[in-house]
């Protein structure tokens, strides 16, 4: 009998397995402990929801948890009965930070690393820090603030625990800022609502002392919520908006509450639980980590609220599913144990073999399914290259059709624009009417922007296609730059400005080519004059570095100056900042400057600050080693270098026809911010309309809301934001949802006008257009709503239930009609009622009930008390003073006299001639 040795090896490799299995040395156990200042807020408790979220993926950690209720000698006790437990790292939040500062310095010391989470102590011994920077979320909430009371008002701050360094941090931040604004006064209140209320006392005392106030910024959402509730039981009529500090998502969290508008802002303040833990384990294991681990944070208020809800929404979705594969994975890990010592009881040689061939099986099964996986990736991959190729040589090759349409369209401008500009000139020598030299001479203006746009297109093809070589020749720079300098002093000195060049000496030689620099420089001035305020200062410095052997030309000015993301963008063509709109841009001038520049193997580089100065500093090098002998030439071109009269960027001003007066009460307000136009609209509209005007979307509301004008017409592009942002306003606001809005926009694209449909816009005009037109547009909008107004009153909508309240007009008068019904007996019940009822001044209400129904308020009222006794005399047997009293009037005589002066009929009359 021959001897098999197979089920003696197999015996041997499967009882190898089981030993290996059993006697795997498992992960080494880290303990991590974490001392909690307290768990009372659903902030604390988001955090430890996080921690142990993270700790999930992290079998070998063992986690000890203490909370210390708000109690400094109660935390204190519990770190050292974690460190005397046996710990490989610490994790302290700090209730206050003096107290906690020698304790956390001994573990420290004792070569514990500690990472302090949200709250910091009073020393530097520490291993690393997790959290947000308070300090700079009290300055996000002063300059928050700032902006949203106009850098003016009255202000109430409701502190946080006193000893603990985020609100520390905070109020520091929220201080130093809001004291750059002497016109803002603030009221401090502490934040002890939960144990003394000597601060929520404070509050209402300051509230029943002035309830005048602005804004309250108080230091998290719980006494931001507080004072909410305050404010709502005890001044419901106070329009004061409150400010908190958390942004937690859910039904009880920051978002919410502005999303429910019971806050007005609030700034998100992560929790950082999950970086604790992460950066724990980076320490544990020998990871490179930082030692200060800053958290970001926004402002979350009614303009983002909406996004930020989904996205927390989606992140919780996430989370729980997180926990529900936790779940399932140790459901998995449980069963998979059950398996295993299951297995350890089967036959050993039979089981083995099976399981063994059928695990090889699968390994061959499983590899070529791979295979056929990564091959028909591979395809996929390199067929998406060729896709992409495609797409890359077609973009291309549009790009470049393109840049060659403009180029062509801009050679065929010129003639016209040539044609139109010669003529103007000689309107212009002509002597004439003011008002119209004033219109001639706005054309001539944009002609010369239009030529200066074209001008520019072309330089930019020639520089694309290499056409466009230097000539540089060897100058004085001063005398150069002072000719160019010449044309702005007119402007200079009308603004009283400070306009200056400054040089370290006047002979200073430089090889360049005149009429490239010369568009270079005039560029930098032009846009130094544009963001530059009356009285400012544009200042060239020129200076000579002979360490590099270069020269260095600086314009600079103290006007409303970049922020960094512009300062990021600003050389790159066609690209706008946020006053480029305003200003008349084009993104061109800067970007070919820039070309102009790198041509004469130069640099041009900018540095800015907003609100402060803007500085464009170029470097070229002195000498001509750097030129090749193409580029140069042996003599100077003289001639006329600029290339058109600068005109000044400021609006054109009309004189209104003295000899036309109003002949119209109707009233329109135009919101435009190219004072130009805006000032145009106004000389044509003032014959006919009185006329409003705004520049932005603040100043339009103001006026709207105050004036209640019959028509407004709007621009999309304005100065501060987009156009729809007002008309959504206009339109939900119960003061001005009647108003018939006029959009007036060069954005011409589908998206624009339906978008503008679904705001309520009553028509829309795009740039350029006809001004008989828009006169056309504007009678007829008017006399439609006329007919609209004498539907209304056709019969007199006294019946609720008639009335469809698909508009937030008709709306309107279902309230209005609702609340004349109800108080129809009581005589003193007219306008002031009305108008506190509805929440609007008695102005505000006057002006919009004569908009949509042609009577004022109280003549209104009668009406609908006369229509109600017309029914009652028709069909009740009450005497006259009977009925009189029934429908609010306190005399029978002066309701028979205003009957009469109504039906042209008394009362007894009436009831004679309609009995059966």
């Amino acid at each position: 009998m021959k001897f098999t040795p197979w089920p003696f090896l197999l015996l041997l490799t499967f009882s190898w397995l089981v030993s290996s299995c059993q006697n795997e040395s498992p992960e080494k156990e880290l303990v991590i402990g974490f001392s909690q200042c307290t768990t009372y807020d659903d902030w604390r408790k988001a955090m430890d929801q996080e921690m142990r979220r993270e700790l999930s993926f992290h079998e070998n950690v063992h986690f000890k948890f203490r909370d210390a209720s708000g109690n400094n000698d109660l935390q204190i006790q519990q770190i050292r009965e974690l460190v005397k437990s046996g710990l490989d790292l610490l994790i302290v939040s700090p209730n206050e930070a003096e107290p906690i500062t020698p304790v956390v310095e001994e573990v420290f010391e004792s070569g514990i690393p500690v990472i302090l989470l949200d709250r910091k102590t009073n020393s530097n011994l520490y291993t690393a820090f997790v959290g947000a920077d308070n300090y700079q979320i009290g300055q996000m909430a002063a300059q928050y603030i700032v902006r949203y009371v106009n850098g003016k008002g009255h202000i109430i701050e409701i502190k946080g625990l006193s000893g603990s360094t985020p609100f520390i941090e905070r109020h520091q931040g929220f201080k130093q800022t809001i004291q750059q604004f002497p016109d803002i006064q603030v009221s401090p209140v502490e934040g002890d609502w939960g144990v003394k209320r000597d601060g929520k006392a404070a509050f209402i005392q300051l509230l029943e002392k002035d309830q005048d106030y602005d804004m309250v910024f108080a230091h998290n959402d719980i006494l931001a919520i507080a004072a909410q509730k305050v404010q709502a039981e005890s001044y419901p009529s106070s329009n004061l908006k409150i400010m908190g500090v958390d942004g937690l998502p859910g039904p009880r969290g920051g978002i919410q509450y502005v999303s429910d508008g019971l806050l007005h802002a609030t700034i998100l303040y992560p929790t950082g639980g999950d970086k604790a833990i992460q950066l724990a384990m980076d320490i544990l294991n020998n990871r490179s980590f930082q030692k200060e681990n800053i958290l970001k944070t926004t402002v979350i208020d009614s303009s983002n609220v909406d996004v930020m809800k989904n996205y927390t929404h989606e992140i919780r979705s996430m989370e729980s599913d997180m926990d529900r594969m936790e779940q399932k994975i140790q459901e998995q890990l449980e069963i998979f144990t059950t398996q295993r010592n299951l297995l350890y009881t089967l036959s050993l040689l039979f089981v083995l073999m099976v399981l063994s061939l059928g695990f090889v099986l699968k390994l061959l099964v499983d590899r070529r399914k791979i295979d056929r996986r990564l091959k028909q990736r591979n395809e996929e991959i390199l067929k998406q290259k060729d896709q992409i190729l495609a797409i890359s040589e077609e973009a291309n090759r549009a790009n470049q059709e393109r840049i060659t349409f403009f180029t062509n369209i801009s050679h065929e401008f010129r003639t016209p624009l040539t044609l139109i500009q010669a003529p103007i000139e000689e309107l212009l020598d002509k002597n004439g009417d003011t008002k119209a030299k004033k219109e001639v001479l706005m054309i001539k203006k944009n002609i010369s922007r239009l030529l200066r746009l074209v001008n520019q297109l072309m330089d930019f093809r020639k520089i694309d296609h290499a056409k466009m070589p230097v000539k540089a020749a060897e100058q004085e720079l001063i005398p150069f730059l002072e000719g160019i300098m010449s044309a702005f002093e007119p402007l200079a000195k009308k603004r009283k400005m400070t306009f200056k060049l400054l040089a370290d000496k006047r002979n200073i030689q430089l090889w360049f080519d005149p009429g490239m620099l010369d568009k270079v420089l005039f560029n930098l001035l032009s846009n130094a004059f544009k963001y530059t305020e009356p009285k400012g200062t544009v200042l060239v410095h020129v200076q000579e570095d002979e360490l590099q052997n270069e020269v260095l030309i600086k314009v600079e000015d103290n006007g409303s100056g970049m922020s960094p993301e512009e300062v990021e963008h600003i050389f790159d063509r066609f690209y706008q900042g946020r006053g480029a709109s305003q200003k008349m841009g084009t993104g061109l001038g800067l970007a070919l400057s820039k070309e102009l520049v790198e041509l004469h193997h130069g640099q041009i580089q900018v540095e800015s600050s907003p609100g402060e100065k803007t500085c464009f500093a170029i470097r070229l090098k002195k000498g001509k080693t750097h030129f090749s002998e193409d580029e140069m030439v042996k003599e100077v071109i003289h001639k006329n270098l600029t290339e058109e009269v600068f005109y000044q960027e400021e609006p054109l001003l009309f004189e209104m026809d003295k000899g036309k007066t109003e002949t119209s009460q109707n009233s329109i307000l135009i919101i435009e911010d190219d004072p130009e136009l805006r000032n145009y609209f106004q000389q044509k509209l003032a014959a006919n309309y009185q006329v409003f005007k705004a520049e932005s979307i603040t100043t339009g509301l103001a006026l709207a809301q105050e004036n209640i004008p019959d028509l407004i017409t709007c621009d999309l592009m304005l100065e501060d934001g987009d156009g729809m942002e007002i008309i959504r306003e206009l339109k939900s606001d119960l003061r001005t949802s009647h108003i018939p809005i006029i959009v007036i926009s060069a954005k011409s694209s589908i998206e624009d006008r339906l978008e503008g449909i679904r705001q309520g816009i009553d028509d829309y005009i795009t740039k350029p257009f006809s001004f008989q037109l828009l006169l056309e547009r504007i009678r007829m909008l008017l006399i439609n709503r006329e007919k609209l107004r004498a539907h209304f009153l056709h019969e007199l909508p006294v019946d609720p239930e008639i009335t469809d309240p698909s508009t937030l007009e008709k709306k309107f008068l279902k309230t209005f009609t609702s609340l004349i019904e109800e108080n129809i007996v009581n005589p003193k019940f007219g306008a002031n009622e009305l108008s506190q009822a509805l929440g609007l001044s008695r102005s505000q209400l006057y002006r919009k009930v004569k908009a949509i129904l042609g009577y004022s308020v109280n003549d209104y009222i009668n009406k609908v008390r006369i229509k109600k006794a017309k029914a009652l005399l028709k069909e009740e047997d009450k005497t006259i003073a009977e009925i009189a009293g029934l429908i609010g009037f306190s005399s029978s005589t002066y309701f028979s006299t205003v009957f009469k002066n109504q039906l042209g009929v008394s009362p007894s009359e009436f009831r004679e001639n309609h009995k059966n």
